[in-house]
């Protein structure tokens, strides 16, 4: 009887762990995530990444020289990562090369990690209730 419990308690204790691995990052967690990331990747040092946020299905790259950059999240086509002269850049499959999401990526992993994060972004975002009255 107690082998039986012991067997219980160590299988309900295997689920909630491997349930708690497998929590999926909400919309604000996975844009803190890209936006942690994004700074460290940014190959760029005389320009550093300064905030990455979401409005809508809009992202927008804010940089420390007060330029900043959009893109729309709202397409359904797939996400690519290209190798360019500054390092990698993530894009829609058919964008050009000038209209990337994220540029100047340092390294492949990290670009295939913020690729990752993007299309879990893109996937909350499509799920997302209207909020924007004026929106389309």
């Amino acid at each position: 009887m107690k082998n039986f419990l012991l067997c219980c308690f160590l299988l309900i204790g295997m689920g909630i762990q491997s349930q708690g691995q497998n929590t999926a990052l909400n919309k604000q967690q996975t844009i803190a995530y890209i936006n942690k990331l994004y700074k460290i990747a940014y190959r760029y040092k005389e320009t550093k990444i300064d905030t990455v946020t979401v409005d809508g299905k809009v992202l927008t790259v804010f940089l420390s020289s007060g330029q900043h950059y959009r893109s729309d999240l709202s397409k359904s086509e797939p996400l690519v990562i290209a190798r360019v002269k500054s390092g990698y850049q993530i894009r829609y499959k058919s964008a050009a090369n000038t209209e990337e999401i994220l540029w100047a990526i340092q390294t492949e992993d990290d670009a295939k990690r913020l690729q990752k994060a993007l299309q879990h972004l893109i996937g909350i975002l499509r799920t997302e209730k209207k909020t924007d009255p004026f929106g389309s």
